[in-house]
């Protein structure tokens, strides 16, 4: 049984409502539409698409993927200048506010965000900020596809159905023992230095808090957040710790026995390929934390 919060309570039903309102003022194919509600742990490219949008306005808030603490307070200052409740959630309301339209000829944050959402149903634009020929026919494209105006302008009803369903990857803030106990063992059966070792728990951390998440930015998964797209492996077999586990461990060996200077964080990029390389280092002590914490609980489940 699922038991919410007074805070979620009032937000799902804010949801209901604004949903029966949107039903009522706009018929046809793009009323199945609605806002998705993201906050504080939510991950993926719905998350940078609200980052994108909230430096549109003025704030200054890294466009990450990873809405953490410093874009909750993003969030709520911006609702506090528009006078909306801040609570720091991006909901139905904040969505309205937050949007802005743009079409072509248009420049920014705003049209990295209008990329970045395109890019989710599969437009493959290069998010550079210009809104050119290429991302106003990948607009009207997916106008075309949802039913709605396909006039190339990226305006309220063509955001609610660029974000409807991409509610972002809820990320739990601790690690979970069994997935810690499973990256562990498979790195020590296959006899990781502690370099090795070390960056297979730094990417881990940063890309799932050592969660085993069914989902992510595009079609990642796992604790690695590996991507089938990419050639990691079926969904079935990256949603399996050992194998996305062994799967990171072998590569990085290899990559750490080709350059005995890198860091721990530098391998992990060069098997992560990040858009945010220097994650790995700063999660070191927090990495060789769960290391000490996977030993003991290995150590006890062998022993029981």
């Amino acid at each position: 049984m699922v038991k919410l919060s007074r805070r979620h309570f009032s937000l799902t039903l804010a949801v209901l409502c604004a949903g029966v309102v949107a039903a009522i003022a706009s018929p046809g194919p793009a009323s199945a539409a609605s806002w998705p509600v993201i906050d504080e742990g939510a991950t993926g490219s719905s998350v940078s698409v609200v980052q994108l949008l909230l430096r549109a306005h003025g704030h200054t808030v890294e466009a990450d993927g990873d809405f953490g603490p410093a874009t909750e307070s993003a969030v709520v200052a911006f609702q506090s200048a528009k006078g909306l409740t801040a609570d720091g959630i991006v909901g139905p309301q904040t969505w309205g506010v937050l949007i802005i339209t743009v079409r072509q000829g248009d420049r920014g944050d705003a049209v990295k965000a209008a990329q970045t959402a395109l890019n989710v149903h599969g437009s493959g634009l290069a998010v550079d900020g210009v809104f050119g020929p290429g991302t106003a026919a990948a607009a009207r494209s997916f106008q075309s596809a949802k039913g709605l105006t396909a006039d190339g302008v990226v305006g309220p009803q063509t955001w609610q159905n660029l974000v409807s369903g991409t509610g972002g990857c809820s990320v739990p803030p601790g690690a979970d023992p069994n997935v810690l106990v499973g990256v562990y063992r498979v790195a020590t059966g296959l006899g990781v230095d502690d370099r090795v070792l070390l960056a297979g728990f730094e990417a881990g951390w940063v890309e799932s808090r050592m969660n085993n998440l069914p989902c992510g930015d595009r079609d990642s998964l796992g604790v690695f957040q590996q991507r089938p797209s990419q050639g990691w492996g079926t969904p079935e077999q990256i949603m399996n710790v050992s194998f996305a586990s062994n799967s990171f461990f072998t590569r990085a060996i290899n990559v750490a026995a080709a350059h005995p200077s890198w860091t721990a964080g530098q391998v992990a990029q060069a098997v992560q390929v990040s858009a945010f390389p220097d994650r790995y280092d700063a999660a070191e002590a927090t990495a060789r934390a769960l290391i000490e914490q996977a030993r003991g609980l290995a150590g006890g489940a062998a022993a029981a």
